[in-house]
C-alpha cells in the first residue's frame, strides 16, 4: 500500500467513526441533546412559517379578561355555567360543546351542581380532566368509562403513556356529560422534552384501561359517537356524520398542526367572549352544527402553553388545532421507526462521503458536501410535504458537515504541509507547471521512495569553459554562466524535464520522473535541440557584447536507473543514479571528439516514437565489452558542417587537425580519440 493510499484509508476510517457516532444518536444508543434540539427547532420553524387560514368549523368561547371583569372572578358559579350551556345550545345549536376545564370540587350550594348537571344531560357535551404520572398516584373525582377495555387494552398498552393518577370531574357532572377526555399533553417526554407542546396523546393507559383524550372525545361526539378502531399507525373514527383517519406517532400521539400565533387575534379560529355569549350579544349562526369549545385566554387562569409558534398559546386552541387537522386528515406523523429511517440516511450518505471525500480536492469536497446537504434537506422536505412524515435529519446533516470540515481541515493542514514539502523538494528540479500538477496530490510525492525506472538522461556541457575562466573577470564569468544555465534550464523545463544538478558548467537532466512520461525519449531529444537553439541565440548576444561565443555539447541516453529522494541524514536530494547516467555523461564527452552538437545512444533511438536519426559511429567505452552505437538527430545532421566557433576551447592547431579527418583513416582516428575521451571516472 502506498503512502497516498494509507493516508486516504486513515481519513476514510476517521470519517466512518463520525458516521458511527451519528448512527448511535439516530438509533438512540447515545443520543445528543443538541442534535435533538436542532431537529425540534427545524420542525418548529416549519410550523412558524405556516399562514393561518380561517376555519369556520370550530368556534372558541373564551373566558377572557373582559369576561372575568364583567362576570366576576373564576371559578364562576355553576348556575352561570349552566346558563352558558343553555344559551349555546338553545341559540347556537352546535354539534358538540367541549369544556377545556375541570370541575373537580362540588359547589358549596348543592343546587349549583344539580343545575349544571341538568344543563349537560342529554346534550353532546364533553368535559375535560387530567391524567398524571408524576403526582405519586393521587386520584380525585370520577373517571369516565374507558374507550377500550378488556381484551383490547393489553395490545395497545405497550405503546401508550401510562398514568398512575388522575384529577377528574365530580361524579354528578361527569355522569351527566355525554363524554369526557383528558386534556393534558404529558410534556417532558418524546418530542416535547423541552416543554413545548408539539404533539398530544390521543389515548392513555391507566390501571389496565385505555382512555380517550379531550380532542378525541370531541371528535367522536361531532361524528355521532361511532366506532373507534386503533391500528398501529392510524386511529380510525366512523360515525353517522363521517369518517376520520388520524395518523399517530409513537406513543399514540398526534402532531398538532399549528398556524399563526394563536389567540383571539390569531385569525385561525373565531373567538367569542364568554360574557357576550351569556348576554346574547353574539351572532349565533357560526355555531350551528359546528364544534364549540369553551376555554380561556386569560393569563391569570394558567392555561397558556408554550408551543412552536408562541410561548403563550391558549390551551383550548391547541385542542382546536388538533381537531381541525384531524378532520382535514392532514396531520403530520413522526413514526416509531423515524430514528431507523434517519439512521439509514446517515449510513448511506455518511459512508459515501467518508470514502469519497479523501480522494477529492477542496472544491470537490465542498461541492460533494453541499450536494449531500441538499439531498438530505430535499428528501426530508419531500417526506414532510408529500408523505406527512416528520423525520429527524440533524444527525445526518451534522455527519455531512463534520466530514466536509474534517477533510477540508486535513487538506489545509496535512496536505498543505505536504504541498509545501513537494514544492521545496521539486521546485528546483522541474518546471512550475509540473510542480503545480504534483502539488495537487502532495501526499504521493512527499512520501515517494526511490524506485527503478526507465529514464532518458541528458548531459550538457559548455565548450572551452576552462579557457574562458582563465581569461574572463570572475564577475563577468559568473554572469555569463548564470545566463547560460538559466537559458538551458528553461529549455529543459519547457519539454517536461527534471534538472538533476549543475556540475560546474555542465547540466544533468532526465525525463520520465518524477511524473510518468511515456514519451520521455522524444521529449529529451526535443529538449536537446531546443537547448542548442538557445545556445546559438545566446552566442550571438554574447559576441555582440564582446564576450566569448557559446557552444555546448549534449549527450542523451535511455536506460533503467534508480531515481528518488536519496542522500544522507544531513542532506538529501532528488536524483538518479545508475549505469545509464554514467553512459549519458560519457556520450556528452564524445561530442567534443566527434564534433557533433548532439549525440544520442542506441536505446534512446529505439525508445523514440516521433524522431528520426542517422547513425554516426560505433565507439568503445570503458567498462563495456561491446561498442556503443551513436546517432545524431536528423535535423541536427543537416548542420554537420559546423562553424569554427563551434568549439572555441580547441586551439587553432586542433581545429586544423580536426578538419583533416577525412578518408579511410578517419574512422580509426575517431575511435582512438573516443576511447581517450571515454576513460572518464564514473559519476
Amino acid at each position: 500500500m502506498t503512502a497516498l493510499q494509507r493516508s486516504r484509508l486513515l481519513r476514510a476510517l476517521a470519517g466512518l467513526s463520525i458516521v458511527v457516532l451519528m448512527l448511535a444518536h439516530d438509533l438512540g444508543w447515545r443520543p445528543f441533546d443538541t442534535l435533538s434540539a436542532v431537529d425540534r427547532q427545524f420542525y418548529d420553524s416549519r410550523q412558524a412559517l405556516l399562514t393561518p387560514v380561517p376555519d369556520p368549523r370550530i368556534v372558541i368561547i373564551d373566558v377572557d379578561e373582559r369576561s372575568l371583569a364583567e362576570q366576576g372572578r373564576w371559578p364562576w358559579p355553576r348556575e352561570r355555567m349552566a346558563d352558558l350551556i343553555d344559551r349555546i345550545f338553545d341559540e347556537g345549536a352546535p354539534s358538540v360543546l367541549g369544556f377545556d376545564m375541570l370541575f373537580a370540587e362540588p359547589q358549596a350550594a348543592s343546587t349549583g351542581d344539580a343545575r349544571l348537571a341538568q344543563a349537560l344531560r342529554g346534550r353532546p357535551t364533553v368535559l375535560g380532566y387530567y391524567l398524571s404520572s408524576d403526582r405519586r398516584g393521587r386520584q380525585s373525582g370520577s373517571l369516565p368509562m374507558p374507550i377500550f377495555d378488556g381484551e383490547a387494552a393489553p395490545g395497545l398498552a405497550a405503546s401508550l403513556v401510562h398514568a398512575d393518577g388522575y384529577g377528574a370531574n365530580i361524579a354528578t357532572l361527569g355522569q351527566a356529560a355525554a363524554a369526557q377526555g383528558f386534556f393534558n399533553p404529558f410534556v417532558g417526554a418524546g418530542i416535547d422534552v423541552d416543554g413545548r407542546i408539539r404533539a398530544m396523546p390521543l389515548l392513555a393507559h391507566h390501571e389496565g384501561r385505555i382512555y380517550a383524550s379531550f380532542a378525541l372525545a370531541v371528535m367522536r361526539q361531532h361524528l355521532g359517537h361511532g366506532a373507534t378502531i386503533a391500528e398501529p399507525d392510524w386511529l380510525r373514527l366512523h360515525g353517522p356524520r363521517g369518517r376520520v383517519r388520524i395518523p399517530v406517532s409513537f406513543g399514540y400521539t398526534a402532531m398538532v398542526p399549528y398556524a399563526g400565533r394563536g389567540g383571539p387575534s390569531g385569525g385561525r379560529f373565531q373567538y367569542l367572549s364568554a360574557t357576550d355569549v351569556l348576554e346574547g350579544k353574539v351572532d349565533w349562526s357560526p355555531m350551528r352544527e359546528r364544534i364549540v369549545l369553551v376555554g380561556t385566554s386569560a393569563p391569570g387562569l394558567t392555561d397558556l402553553r408554550p408551543t412552536p409558534v408562541s410561548e403563550v398559546y391558549p390551551g383550548v386552541e391547541i385542542h382546536a388545532s388538533l381537531i381541525a387537522g384531524a378532520l382535514d386528515q392532514r396531520l403530520m406523523r413522526r413514526p416509531a421507526e423515524a430514528g431507523a429511517i434517519a439512521a439509514v440516511n446517515t449510513l448511506i450518505i455518511g459512508c459515501a462521503l467518508a470514502l469519497i471525500l479523501p480522494a477529492l480536492g477542496p472544491i470537490g469536497t465542498v461541492l460533494a458536501g453541499a450536494l449531500a446537504l441538499m439531498t438530505l434537506a430535499g428528501g426530508n422536505a419531500i417526506a414532510y410535504s408529500n408523505l406527512g412524515l416528520v423525520l429527524p435529519v440533524a444527525a445526518s446533516m451534522t455527519a455531512v458537515l463534520l466530514l466536509t470540515a474534517f477533510n477540508l481541515l486535513f487538506g489545509y493542514l496535512a496536505e498543505g504541509r505536504a504541498r509545501r514539502a513537494v514544492i521545496r523538494l521539486f521546485g528546483e528540479y522541474v518546471s512550475p507547471a509540473l510542480v503545480e500538477q504534483m502539488a495537487r496530490d502532495p501526499i504521493r510525492w512527499r512520501m515517494m521512495e526511490s524506485t527503478d525506472r526507465e529514464l532518458t538522461i541528458l548531459f550538457a556541457d559548455i565548450r572551452g569553459f576552462t579557457r574562458m575562466a582563465e581569461s574572463m573577470d570572475p564577475a563577468a564569468l559568473r554572469e555569463y554562466l548564470n545566463t547560460v544555465l538559466t537559458g538551458l534550464t528553461a529549455a529543459i523545463h519547457r519539454h517536461g524535464g527534471t534538472v538533476d544538478k549543475y556540475i560546474g558548467d555542465a547540466v544533468m537532466a532526465f525525463w520520465g520522473a518524477p511524473l510518468d512520461d511515456p514519451l520521455h525519449a522524444d521529449h529529451a531529444v526535443e529538449a536537446a535541440w531546443s537547448m542548442q537553439e538557445e545556445a546559438r541565440r545566446l552566442s550571438v548576444d554574447f559576441v555582440s557584447r564582446g564576450l566569448p561565443p557559446l557552444a555546448i555539447g549534449i549527450g542523451v541516453f535511455t536506460g533503467v536507473v534508480r531515481v528518488g529522494d536519496m542522500g544522507s541524514a544531513l542532506r538529501r536530494t532528488y536524483t538518479a543514479i545508475g549505469d545509464a547516467v554514467n553512459l549519458a555523461s560519457r556520450i556528452e564527452g564524445l561530442t567534443k571528439v566527434l564534433e557533433r552538437p548532439i549525440l544520442v545512444g542506441e536505446t534512446t533511438v529505439a525508445a523514440c516514437r516521433g524522431q528520426e536519426f542517422d547513425e554516426l559511429a560505433q565507439v568503445e567505452v570503458a567498462g563495456r565489452s561491446d561498442p556503443v552505437r551513436l546517432y545524431v538527430p536528423r535535423n541536427i545532421a543537416r548542420h554537420a558542417e559546423l562553424p569554427a566557433s563551434y568549439n572555441p576551447g580547441l586551439s587553432q592547431h586542433e581545429r586544423a587537425a580536426r578538419q583533416q579527418w577525412t578518408g579511410a583513416a578517419a574512422a580509426a582516428e575517431r575511435q582512438a580519440a573516443a576511447r581517450t575521451a571515454a576513460n572518464w571516472p564514473e559519476l
